[in-house]
Formats: structure tokens, sequence, C-alpha cells
């Protein structure tokens, strides 16, 4: 971070009495994690900080919140919750429309803004913007500015942001994990930092249906693109048949990297309502992030995702389209 732009979060910071964290919809683990490590330091400082989020946070992530301290924009009462704040830090997302049901409140808030945030993306909502794309997460970002203003971590803030960078490097694989992020890992590590508790805290926590669910989507799959291009289509009854509603599915697009010569990768999943979230992934420099911003979403050049209109089969044969022509 430079200096001038570490001074004006100082700043923010300062003038602050009430500050509002927040993240985009369906939060993962790196806003989670960025979340309660910054909400940390923030209450060392004497604000008050409250960490308000769009949806509710997953069984795999609540481990982070022994505390209580993440609520959900649920409430009559959560509107005035937000314009009683001062400062409002959204991370982990610049858009204001991936605040969901947050949105409207957010706009309307008069709040001061600060954005921390990896994602190439930005919104001129914002009063202050710290992007950078280089981060291999929001918490990578997170941990930078805690000990630039002068911060200490605890165990529970070295573990949320550990979590943040496990659950966004894909447990430090994907191609922006760098050394700055294995030397920070480290320095989390010696802070107590089980790596074996956290991976079984978040990733052998899941249901017997999940597991199912993703043995039905396996069986499923299509390849395209002279086996270049994979993707999955999971309808709203294999969802409710196997009780997967509140899982975490966009992992199960993953597993067909497994294949050889596969480099991008599709999940479709039917939401409640009928819209359709589609989870892209991809290998090197093939961008897929450009095919989610058509469609209003976002995320990385390897990793991003969507929201479309059904039916299912309309959104899988315009997303499958596009996403085709980028091995052309």
């Amino acid at each position: 971070m430079n200096p001038e732009t570490l001074r004006r979060v100082r700043e923010e910071i300062q003038r602050a009495s009430r500050i509002l964290l927040t993240t985009h919809q369906n939060p993962d683990g790196d806003g989670l994690g960025s979340e309660v490590a910054l909400a940390a330091y923030l209450t060392s400082l004497g604000k008050e900080t409250l960490i308000l989020n769009p949806d509710e946070t997953l069984e795999r992530y609540r481990f982070l919140d022994s505390a209580g301290q993440i609520h959900v924009f649920d409430a009559p009462g959560c509107g005035e919750q937000v314009r009683s704040c001062d400062l409002i830090i959204t991370l982990d997302n610049s858009s204001l429309h991936r605040m969901g049901k947050m949105e409207q409140a957010v706009r309307e808030s008069g709040a001061r803004s600060l954005c921390i945030d990896h994602h190439s993306t930005t919104d001129p909502f914002w009063s202050v913007n710290v992007i950078d794309e280089t981060a291999c997460a929001t918490g990578e970002m997170v941990y930078d500015l805690i000990k630039s203003l002068g911060g200490e971590l605890n165990l529970a803030s070295a573990e949320a942001l550990y979590t943040a960078m496990v659950t966004d490097t894909g447990n430090f694989r994907f191609s922006k994990t760098s050394p700055r992020s294995h030397r920070i890992a480290a320095e989390l590590l010696a802070k107590g930092v089980k790596p074996a508790r956290v991976y079984e805290l978040v990733y052998e926590q899941q249901e017997e249906g999940f597991v199912r669910l993703t043995g039905e989507a396996l069986s499923g799959f299509r390849l395209e693109a002279g086996g270049r291009l994979g993707w999955i289509a999971l309808t709203r009854r294999q969802i409710v048949e196997h009780a997967a509603d509140l899982a975490d599915t966009s992992e199960i697009v993953n597993h067909l990297f497994a294949i050889r010569g596969v480099k991008v990768c599709l999940l479709f999943k039917e939401l409640p309502d009928g819209k359709i979230k589609v989870s892209l992934r991809s290998k090197g420099a093939i961008d897929v992030h450009a095919v989610a911003t058509a469609y209003g979403g976002g995320g990385h050049q390897n990793a991003s995702g969507a929201v479309l209109d059904g039916p299912l089969d309309s959104a899988v044969a315009k997303v499958v389209t596009d996403a085709r022509s980028l091995l052309a």
C-alpha cells in the first residue's frame, strides 16, 4: 500500500466512531476472515464496530465467529443500523450491486466509505478505494494494513486471515499465490494457527447429502471444445433431494480440472427463485472474468461468478457458448 493511500485510510479510521464492516452476497472465507480480523483491530482502537452481511454465514465458516459478532441484514432495524455508522468498510467486494438487499441502505447512508479489495473492478461510490490485484486474497491486504497501522494480531485474528488466504488460493495453489503470500502465512502460523484445524473445519464438515450431490454432479458432467471445457448443471430437484440448499457447491466444479486437457470449468446451480448461479474457473491466461462481467458478475481472471435469469437450459447455452469462444 502506497504511503498516500495508507494516510487516507488512517484518517478515515481516526475520524470515525462507529464503523460498519461488510462484504459481498454469500460471504466466503476471504470476506469473513477479513471482517473478523479487521473488526478486532478496530475494536482495539476503541471504535464501535459492527459486522453486517447481506447473507448468512455458511456452516463451514462459523468457527470464525465464536463471539457471535457477524450479523445478517434481515430485520427491519438493519437499515437504521447502517445509517447510524459514520464509516462503511467493504471487504473483498467493490460492487454495490453485489451487496444484494444491503445495497440501498449503504447507498443512502450518507456515511464515508472505504473499499479494500483484490478484484479488478472498482465502483466510484467509495470515498477511498484500496485495490491490489496482485494480492492473493483480501485477507493478505488486511494483514498488511493492520501491520502498517501499527496493530498486532491475536490468535483468533491470525486464524481468520489464514482462513481467508487458504480459501481464496485453493490451499495456496492458484496463480496469485506469491512468495509474499507464503511469508504472511508463515507469520500467521507463528502466531499459533494450526493448518490441520483450519482445513478440517473448512473442508471436512460436509453433510452426507452434499457428498452425494457431488457424486451425482460429477456423474453428469459434460465436455466441450475438444475436451478443454467442462461443465456441470445442478437442478433445483437435485439440490432439494440431497438437502444441500445451504451448501457451498461452487467448489464441485474444480474436480473437472483433474481431467487432462480441461482448461475451463463451469458449474450451473438453479436457485430457489428460478435464477441460475454460475461459477466459472479457468487455468493460465484464460479470462473467465470477462464472461462473468458480461452478465453482471465479477471475480478474478481465473475464478468468477454471476447470476443469470433462468431457465437452466437457456443459461447453460449462453454461458457455454461464451466460454467456448475463450478457447477458440
